[in-house]
Protein backbone atom coordinates (compact mmCIF):
# COMPACT_ATOMS: atom_id res chain seq x y z
CA UNK A 1 0.00 0.00 0.00
CA UNK A 2 2.74 2.11 0.90
CA UNK A 3 4.40 1.90 -2.80
CA UNK A 4 0.46 2.87 -4.14
CA UNK A 5 -0.01 5.92 -2.25
CA UNK A 6 3.84 7.06 -3.00
CA UNK A 7 3.37 6.33 -6.58
CA UNK A 8 -0.09 8.35 -7.08
CA UNK A 9 1.69 11.08 -4.94
CA UNK A 10 4.59 11.10 -7.84
CA UNK A 11 2.46 10.75 -10.59
CA UNK A 12 -0.24 13.47 -9.01
CA UNK A 13 3.25 16.14 -8.48
CA UNK A 14 4.14 15.28 -12.39
CA UNK A 15 0.81 16.38 -13.56
CA UNK A 16 0.76 19.21 -11.14
CA UNK A 17 4.34 20.77 -13.32
CA UNK A 18 3.04 18.96 -16.16
CA UNK A 19 -0.02 21.72 -15.90
CA UNK A 20 1.92 24.25 -13.82
CA UNK A 21 3.95 24.42 -17.57
CA UNK A 22 0.79 24.24 -19.67
CA UNK A 23 -1.13 26.98 -18.15
CA UNK A 24 1.94 29.45 -17.75
CA UNK A 25 2.24 29.04 -21.64
CA UNK A 26 -0.87 29.70 -22.58
CA UNK A 27 -2.00 33.25 -20.10
CA UNK A 28 -1.55 36.69 -21.08
CA UNK A 29 1.76 38.62 -19.68
CA UNK A 30 -1.57 40.43 -16.76
CA UNK A 31 -3.79 37.39 -15.44
CA UNK A 32 -6.90 39.00 -13.86
CA UNK A 33 -8.79 36.37 -10.98
CA UNK A 34 -12.33 37.15 -10.62
CA UNK A 35 -13.08 37.69 -7.01
CA UNK A 36 -16.45 38.65 -6.11
CA UNK A 37 -16.97 42.03 -7.60
CA UNK A 38 -13.72 43.10 -8.21
CA UNK A 39 -10.82 41.87 -10.32
CA UNK A 40 -7.15 40.50 -8.83
CA UNK A 41 -4.63 41.39 -11.29
CA UNK A 42 -1.29 39.61 -11.62
CA UNK A 43 1.57 38.75 -13.99
CA UNK A 44 1.96 35.59 -15.18
CA UNK A 45 5.77 35.08 -13.32
CA UNK A 46 3.21 35.42 -9.76
CA UNK A 47 0.58 33.22 -11.27
CA UNK A 48 4.29 30.18 -11.77
CA UNK A 49 5.46 31.18 -8.20
CA UNK A 50 2.09 31.82 -6.27
CA UNK A 51 1.06 28.18 -7.64
CA UNK A 52 4.54 26.58 -7.20
CA UNK A 53 5.05 27.71 -3.40
CA UNK A 54 1.59 27.02 -2.71
CA UNK A 55 1.78 23.00 -4.05
CA UNK A 56 5.52 22.65 -2.33
CA UNK A 57 4.25 24.19 1.55
CA UNK A 58 1.21 22.18 1.39
CA UNK A 59 3.61 19.01 0.01
CA UNK A 60 6.13 19.31 2.30
CA UNK A 61 3.90 20.17 6.03
CA UNK A 62 1.64 17.39 4.76
CA UNK A 63 4.75 14.99 4.02
CA UNK A 64 6.30 16.05 7.53
CA UNK A 65 3.03 15.78 9.15
CA UNK A 66 3.11 12.16 8.44
CA UNK A 67 6.27 11.32 9.63
CA UNK A 68 6.07 13.31 12.73
CA UNK A 69 3.21 10.55 13.57
CA UNK A 70 6.11 7.99 15.07
CA UNK A 71 7.13 10.28 17.34
CA UNK A 72 3.59 11.81 18.84
CA UNK A 73 2.73 10.05 22.38
CA UNK A 74 0.12 7.52 22.37
CA UNK A 75 -1.86 10.00 24.56
CA UNK A 76 -2.28 12.52 21.71
CA UNK A 77 -3.50 9.98 18.84
CA UNK A 78 -6.83 10.84 18.40
CA UNK A 79 -8.07 7.75 16.32
CA UNK A 80 -10.50 5.11 16.55
CA UNK A 81 -9.72 2.45 18.92
CA UNK A 82 -6.73 3.97 20.19
CA UNK A 83 -6.17 1.08 23.11
CA UNK A 84 -5.94 -1.60 20.35
CA UNK A 85 -3.38 0.32 17.95
CA UNK A 86 -0.98 1.75 20.72
CA UNK A 87 -1.23 -1.56 22.98
CA UNK A 88 2.11 -2.92 20.93
CA UNK A 89 4.53 -1.95 19.00
CA UNK A 90 3.85 -3.64 16.08
CA UNK A 91 -0.28 -2.33 16.69
CA UNK A 92 1.56 1.30 16.98
CA UNK A 93 3.85 0.61 13.91
CA UNK A 94 0.71 -0.49 11.99
CA UNK A 95 -1.06 2.97 12.40
CA UNK A 96 2.01 4.81 12.10
CA UNK A 97 1.75 3.25 8.86
CA UNK A 98 -1.77 3.69 8.01
CA UNK A 99 -1.45 7.71 9.14
CA UNK A 100 1.32 8.38 7.30
CA UNK A 101 -0.43 7.06 4.27
CA UNK A 102 -3.11 9.02 4.49
CA UNK A 103 -1.34 12.23 4.53
CA UNK A 104 0.57 11.06 1.36
CA UNK A 105 -2.74 10.77 0.11
CA UNK A 106 -4.41 14.01 1.02
CA UNK A 107 -1.32 15.72 -0.31
CA UNK A 108 -1.88 13.78 -3.80
CA UNK A 109 -5.81 14.60 -3.67
CA UNK A 110 -4.29 18.49 -2.95
CA UNK A 111 -2.23 18.47 -5.84
CA UNK A 112 -4.89 17.82 -7.62
CA UNK A 113 -7.42 20.59 -6.86
CA UNK A 114 -4.11 22.50 -7.43
CA UNK A 115 -4.51 21.29 -10.66
CA UNK A 116 -8.40 22.12 -11.48
CA UNK A 117 -7.71 25.50 -9.85
CA UNK A 118 -5.05 26.22 -12.39
CA UNK A 119 -7.12 25.07 -15.18
CA UNK A 120 -10.13 27.41 -13.76
CA UNK A 121 -7.51 30.25 -14.20
CA UNK A 122 -6.68 28.61 -17.17
CA UNK A 123 -9.95 28.77 -18.52
CA UNK A 124 -10.65 32.23 -18.91
CA UNK A 125 -7.76 32.90 -21.30
CA UNK A 126 -7.29 29.75 -23.08
CA UNK A 127 -10.91 27.66 -24.06
CA UNK A 128 -13.26 28.92 -26.43
CA UNK A 129 -16.44 31.17 -24.62
CA UNK A 130 -14.75 31.37 -21.63
CA UNK A 131 -16.57 29.45 -19.74
CA UNK A 132 -15.73 26.98 -16.67
CA UNK A 133 -17.77 23.65 -18.74
CA UNK A 134 -14.32 23.21 -20.27
CA UNK A 135 -12.74 22.30 -16.88
CA UNK A 136 -15.69 21.10 -15.03
CA UNK A 137 -15.70 17.44 -15.71
CA UNK A 138 -12.20 17.65 -14.01
CA UNK A 139 -13.62 18.25 -10.79
CA UNK A 140 -16.17 15.12 -10.14
CA UNK A 141 -13.58 12.76 -10.22
CA UNK A 142 -11.47 15.27 -7.32
CA UNK A 143 -14.15 14.86 -5.08
CA UNK A 144 -14.42 11.29 -5.51
CA UNK A 145 -10.49 11.60 -4.70
CA UNK A 146 -11.76 14.17 -1.37
CA UNK A 147 -14.30 11.18 -0.66
CA UNK A 148 -12.11 8.65 -0.15
CA UNK A 149 -9.78 10.24 2.18
CA UNK A 150 -12.48 8.79 4.87
CA UNK A 151 -11.10 5.35 4.46
CA UNK A 152 -8.75 5.16 6.90
CA UNK A 153 -10.44 6.52 9.47
CA UNK A 154 -12.81 3.28 8.79
CA UNK A 155 -9.88 1.19 8.11
CA UNK A 156 -8.51 2.10 12.01
CA UNK A 157 -12.24 1.38 13.57
CA UNK A 158 -11.46 -2.78 12.36
CA UNK A 159 -9.35 -4.22 14.85
CA UNK A 160 -6.98 -6.27 12.45
CA UNK A 161 -3.46 -5.05 11.91
CA UNK A 162 -3.10 -6.59 8.35
CA UNK A 163 -6.68 -7.21 6.71
CA UNK A 164 -5.13 -10.08 4.57
CA UNK A 165 -4.50 -12.22 7.27
CA UNK A 166 -7.58 -14.15 8.55
CA UNK A 167 -7.99 -13.48 12.25
CA UNK A 168 -8.25 -16.35 14.83
CA UNK A 169 -11.72 -15.55 16.93
CA UNK A 170 -11.20 -16.69 20.82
Amino acid sequence: MRFLVRALWAISVLGFLYNLYTTYGNLQQRVGVQLGEGVLQFSRNEYFFFFLALAMVANISLIMLGNAFRFLPKSYLFIPQRAFWTATLQNRRAVNQILGNWTWAIASTANYFFIFWMLVVEDGYHFEGNSITAVEWFYKPGLFLAGLLIVPVFRLMIKNINLFQRQERE
